[in-house]
């Protein structure tokens, strides 16, 4: 199966090397661990696994950029376990993070020196700049993307963030199970790599909008020549009622639209699909088309990569879609 990736280095974003993998992924939340192994299959993924640990809702500490494990040694028998049990051998993996732990932003600048430890400190300090953390405590890695017409300076990064101390823990418990973790993401980017190449070929390079829509707020994805333009995620406050959540989804993605427009002045979004649950979406459609003031499309299987399971049936399609991305985005060659 050709690899379908995002360009540069986008598909490591956070990872430590470009070692080719097989298509094994791990997703990790604060209440779960989620393990799913594909086969290729021509220009699809056959699910040959997929498996769920619950985890107690205490198991991570708690913070803007998500913490590390409260208990790091019980952390790591609970992976150990979980690997052991599952029936397939997994030593190389992908793993899916929620887009709170790894975040994302956009900065523009004139070059980056071409050594890693100045490379470093300028990326750091861009996103001192930009972003309201203490910078000395994340890891952070940059790629390259096509830059903006109103732009300032010549070249346009996506940086990606997110607590050294965290990761750190995760691929120390992973390793311990005896899993390289090859490439570390979010949800939102990892989508982008399940959508079907028809999809993106029917936009003829104008943008595509995914949202990806929950209980406890979304994510919305904006992407050219499957390139990432814009990525943002926002999570709604517990106490939040219906009506409070739909003008601040509206009121949001209008501003999104405004700031697309102004962007790409001869181009509209030619295709806004939603991934979510049915019994939401009709709600979640509404609240997007009076945003972006145009149609929605729920997220189908002609809209992904083919994917069919070995198994009894398939899990629901938006939540097997960050997983099913980053399958197709790792290196095979």
């Amino acid at each position: 199966m050709r690899s379908t990736k995002l360009p540069s280095s986008i598909e490591r974003l956070l990872g430590v090397g470009a070692t080719p993998v097989p298509p094994h992924v791990f997703g990790c939340s604060a209440t779960g661990l989620t393990f799913t192994a594909f086969e290729r299959q021509g220009e699809g993924l056959v699910l040959r696994e997929h498996r769920i640990l619950e985890l107690a809702a205490d198991t991570f500490q708690h913070g803007l950029l998500g913490g590390p494990p409260r208990e790091p040694r019980l952390f790591e028998e609970q992976i150990g376990n979980f690997v052991e049990s599952l029936e397939t051998t997994v030593h190389e993996a992908s793993i899916v993070l929620p887009d709170g732990w790894l975040r994302t932003a956009f900065a523009e600048i004139s070059d980056l020196p071409s050594d890693t430890k100045g490379r470093d400190e300028v990326l750091r300090w861009k996103l001192k700049r930009l972003v309201p953390f203490r910078v000395d405590e994340l890891r952070v890695r940059a790629a390259e993307v096509t830059p903006l017409a109103t732009q300032d300076e010549p070249r346009r990064l996506l940086l990606g963030f997110g607590l050294e101390i965290l990761f750190n823990h995760l691929e120390r418990a992973f390793d311990g199970a005896g899993v390289r973790l090859g490439r570390i993401a979010n949800i939102g980017l990892s989508a982008l790599g399940a959508l079907a190449p028809a999809v993106r070929a029917a936009n003829g390079g104008a943008l595509t909008a995914l949202t990806m829509a929950s209980p406890e707020g979304y994510i919305f994805v904006v992407s050219r020549d499957d390139e990432p333009v814009l990525h943002r995620f926002k999570v709604f406050a517990r106490e939040l009622p219906e009506a409070a959540r739909a003008a601040s989804v509206i009121r949001d993605l209008r501003l999104t639209e405004t700031f697309l427009i102004e962007q790409f002045p001869d181009e509209r979004i030619a295709r806004s699909l939603l991934a979510t649950s049915e019994t939401v979406a009709p709600v979640w459609a509404h609240w997007i088309e009076d945003g972006l003031e145009g149609p929605v499309e729920l997220l189908g299987a002609e809209h992904v990569v083919p994917l069919r399971s070995a198994q009894d049936g398939l899990p629901p399609r938006h939540e097997l879609l960050p997983l099913v991305g980053a399958a197709c985005q790792e290196v095979t060659s």
